[in-house]
């Protein structure tokens, strides 16, 4: 067995070809401040987490990126001395992305289809739950009077390249 990051090594299969082992990592939290720099922050967290080469290494730093910005955008995060908590699990299946915020008026919402009027008016806004709900194996919302929980899974192994990721 040749040793690569603490996210995983190679192995030979019964083929022959090398398949990935993933070794599950602790969980971490963070707790950052409700501000857009703050999406950084989470996706170095993310890349510290799941090492260079992870499998889903390069989609959970654009999903954790887009749950931060979310969060800080559009709750009560982004007022002065607001939180985000991000907290990262990665096993030898999926990796489980949860952004913890100070809530708001509306939950997460997925954007309604842009008119063919509209060109590209906006068009660096609104997709960060396309994103999400595209590349995520499942992702859900939960909500509280003292905040709100966007969570996303990545399965590590597609079953099927025309589905969404799943775990096995």
């Amino acid at each position: 067995m040749t040793s690569g990051s603490a996210a995983g090594s190679e192995r030979s299969t019964p083929s022959g070809l090398p398949s990935r082992v993933i070794v599950p990592t602790p969980p971490v939290m963070r707790v950052l401040p409700g501000v857009p720099e703050s999406a950084t922050a989470a996706r170095r967290l993310t890349r510290q987490l799941l090492g260079d080469d992870h499998p889903v290494a390069d989609t959970a730093m654009l999903l954790v990126s887009e749950l931060v910005t979310n969060s800080v955008m559009h709750s009560r995060s982004r007022r002065p001395g607001g939180t985000v908590t991000v907290a990262l699990c990665s096993g030898p299946t999926s990796v489980l992305i949860q952004v913890r915020d100070d809530g708001g008026p509306f939950g997460p919402q997925m954007p309604a289809e842009r008119r063919a009027d509209e060109g590209l008016s906006g068009a660096e806004h609104g997709y960060g739950l396309l994103l999400v709900d595209a590349l995520a194996e499942t992702w859900g919302t939960s909500a509280t009077t003292d905040g709100r929980v966007t969570w996303c899974r990545l399965a590590i192994d597609r079953l099927d390249k025309s589905t969404k990721w799943r775990c096995p």
